[in-house]
């Protein structure tokens, strides 16, 4: 059992690791945010999980016998558990296109406030369980605030665009349901659980926290190798060509067909096609009948053109392209 602990608690770290650099890595070629507060939700979970590996085979040197674990557990995991849980909340204020605020800040008074009151692991049962499920009851929290403005939202646009994280909030909001009765069924049955049922791997791991942290894990890699092949820098690709200013998207009747800003931003044939639309202020039912597509079909790839492009609606997405032949124009003139 202690090798499979052993081999489970190297694999946890090397994928933590894994995704964590990728996106730091993605977050300086991009410089988007959510790339970077993915990255340092990565590396508190390889952090975590640093902490748990040291503590179960670090136990057995006579340097660390008796003091280890209190120290462990009373300053990096409470560490450990406010940043992750803060995480959560950037994170999800990042997904719902909300900005920072007191309000934030505000909302995780109390579990700071818990986290470190009830860190002690002197503490009686109760404290033990209160510290590790109240992040599950803020992170399921988090989810539902999600399903609500979704559900509330009158903005069309604005339901198409969070509609894609429906899984990732849906998975949130099932882990958090299940950590917690793990938490609770562990914690209060310990002795039951560690030494009737000779189950070691409890002694410090949530086991649906863990493979929470994986999935979340495996998530972020994929979204941080999207950004590093999607999104390359302009100037590895600013060959000779026209600019290509909206002025001249509105005029032309056939759009430019090497545009730099396509390639920069990887898109497809057909978001081209929709980008195009955009810049010339067409409705969604005008560029379905024009495109021979359905709105929602349309929507789908207006919402993956704003994506690639780190774009919340259509003006910030016209502001970017100009932006974008702004600097091209002056990197050509230098």
């Amino acid at each position: 059992m202690s090798t499979t602990i052993f081999i489970f608690d190297i694999v946890l770290i090397i994928i933590f690791a894994c995704s964590c650099t990728i996106n730091v890595t993605a977050y300086c070629k991009t410089k988007h945010v959510r790339e970077f507060e993915t990255g340092m939700l990565m590396f508190f979970y390889c952090l975590n999980s640093m902490i748990i590996f040291m503590s179960e085979f670090l136990l057995k040197l006579p340097l660390f016998e008796g003091t280890y674990n209190v120290l462990t557990y009373f300053s990096v995991k409470v560490i450990c558990g406010i940043a992750i849980s803060t995480l959560y909340m950037l994170l999800t204020a990042s997904l719902l296109e909300k900005k920072i605020g007191i309000l934030h800040a505000i909302i995780m008074m109390p579990l700071i406030c818990i986290t470190v009151y009830v860190g002690d692991l002197n503490g009686s049962v109760s404290q033990h369980w209160v510290f590790y499920t109240v992040r599950q009851i803020y992170l399921a929290c988090f989810v539902l605030s999600y399903f609500i403005r979704y559900a509330f939202s009158k903005d069309r646009e604005y339901k198409v665009r969070i509609r894609a994280y429906r899984f990732l909030f849906l998975i949130g909001g099932l882990f958090s349901v299940l950590i917690f009765a793990e938490d609770s069924m562990v914690i209060y049955h310990f002795q039951y659980v560690i030494n009737t049922l000779n189950l070691k791997v409890f002694m410090e791991h949530n086991l649906s926290e863990d493979i929470f942290f994986v999935i979340l894990a495996v998530i972020g890699v994929k979204s941080g190798f999207s950004q590093l092949i999607q999104r390359r820098e302009p100037a590895e690709i600013m060959e000779s060509g026209i600019p290509l200013p909206v002025a001249a998207v509105c005029e032309a009747k056939t759009p430019y067909p090497e545009d730099p800003f396509i390639r920069t931003y990887g898109l497809s044939n057909r978001q081209c096609d929709v980008l195009y639309l955009l810049l010339k202020d067409k409705t969604y039912q005008e560029m379905g009948k024009e495109l021979g597509l359905s709105v929602g079909t349309v929507k789908f790839h207006a919402h993956g053109i704003y994506e690639k492009t780190d774009s919340r609606n259509r003006s910030e997405l016209i502001g970017k392209y100009e932006k974008f032949y702004e600097s091209r124009q002056q990197t050509t003139l230098t």
